[in-house]
């Protein structure tokens, strides 16, 4: 008997590092499988029901998913896909969960040295995340 696959749940941006992720993620699907793919457009509440999204972020939002979603056909994997907006760790996260994915998958950039103040989304995810995270680099 073949155990299933677990649901998988890629972060994509259209960056180098996000290309490498959704790669390595319909890898590990495998032709015939699926997957989520998530785009975060990072927003800052106005309110605690507020966030600002423009029509451009938006558009670009749906262009970078539909490129995901072609990159994935050419490989033989379908994609759901996933608009989100907030704070992307937060979204991320809310995602696998609802999904019920067992692996998130994400890029890492490499930063710099004035950026180690500041904490990385794949940190981040790797922290607070309560299945899986594979973190491509």
């Amino acid at each position: 008997m073949v155990a299933p696959r677990p649901t998988v749940i890629v972060g994509y941006d259209g960056s180098d590092p996000a290309r490498r992720a959704l790669e390595h993620a319909a890898d590990l699907v495998g032709r015939g499988g699926s997957l989520s793919v998530i785009h975060v457009i990072p927003t800052q509440s106005l309110s605690s029901r507020l966030e600002t999204v423009s029509e451009s972020e938006q558009t670009a939002q749906d262009r970078l998913l539909d490129e995901s979603e072609r990159m994935l056909a050419r490989r033989g994997v379908s994609a759901e896909l996933v608009p989100a907006a907030g704070d992307p760790a937060t979204e991320i996260l809310a995602a696998a969960e609802s999904l019920g994915a067992g692996i998130i998958v994400i890029g890492r950039r490499r930063r710099s040295k004035r950026h180690l103040v500041r904490t990385s989304l794949s940190n981040t995810l790797v922290r607070r995340a309560g299945t899986d995270v594979l973190v491509v680099h």
